[in-house]
């Protein structure tokens, strides 16, 4: 029996560029994705969903507020020609604030998408199989199967460009069962046959065992193994980083047996 389960928190971050004025904020609130607050120039600020003309009212019948009106779009085009983040919006000069613009952490989305990242629990392999009686003091190869032993990434949109995450797999940790662990600096190497010799220890992840298992629970060693991933994170103006690790983990049961000797008598 095989048990498997994936260590990883759920959430993502995305936000799109959009030509807008306002504010974008990602993971504030806890939450996943990004929550943006934004008026273009054909709206009046404070009153979503209205144009310039359903926001002017009586302004339009008043001729003394008209030609105020006037005059504040002839200054605020004047303060917007050297102001990229001015609109005149309703017959007035409405600069976006360096305060009110929130700026996106990418550090922060990419610790998002970090969390969004679907990792697969290892396969766990061995030789002899785990679904064998495995003797005591025979080498066991233990290996991660390769199509868990992979990369994986995760994308991010943020205004103005976008965050990638990796996680990559390191280590694994292996418990036997027996009160003794193993730490294997990768996957390990697959047995084969036609290749190996079954009595040679694997030349980079095993383990023998001493005792048997007839006095445990169910008469098995519980078997486990933790992958841990490296992640890093890369945003598309050139900055990037490494985030905290990743681990996935899957168990097994394992029977190990004393070989039983075959004594013959002669007369």
């Amino acid at each position: 029996m095989v048990a498997a389960c994936v260590l990883t928190p759920l959430g993502v971050a995305a936000a799109d560029a959009q030509d807008f004025f306002g504010r974008a904020e990602c993971g504030s609130s806890g939450g996943p994705g990004c929550e943006v607050s934004a008026y273009s120039g054909d709206e009046e600020p404070g009153t979503p969903g209205r144009s310039r003309e359903e926001a002017g009212g009586d302004v339009a019948d008043s001729q003394d507020s008209a030609a105020e009106d006037d005059d504040a779009v002839l200054t605020g085009e004047s303060e917007c020609e050297a102001d990229p983040l001015c609109s005149v919006i309703g017959g007035a000069a409405a600069e976006a604030e360096t305060a009110e613009v929130a700026a996106v952490d990418p550090a922060a989305v990419a610790d998002d998408a970090r969390d969004s990242l679907r990792l697969p629990p290892p396969r766990l392999a061995a030789s002899p199989p785990l679904d064998q009686p495995v003797l005591v003091r025979v080498p066991m190869w233990l290996w991660v199967g390769e199509e868990t032993w992979r990369a994986h990434s995760a994308r991010a949109a943020v205004p103005g460009g976008a965050v990638s995450v990796t996680a990559t797999p390191v280590r694994a940790h292996w418990a036997m069962g027996d009160g003794t662990t193993v730490a294997c600096a990768g996957p390990g190497v697959a047995y084969n046959p036609q290749v190996h010799d079954p009595a040679a220890a694997s030349p980079a992840c095993g383990h023998t065992y001493t005792r048997a298992s007839a006095g445990q629970p169910q008469g098995t060693y519980a078997l486990g193994v933790e992958v841990t991933w490296a992640v890093s994170w890369q945003s598309s103006d050139g900055g990037g980083g490494t985030l905290d690790p990743l681990v996935t983990a899957a168990g097994a049961e394992v029977e190990v047996v004393e070989s039983q000797a075959l004594v013959e008598t002669t007369s």
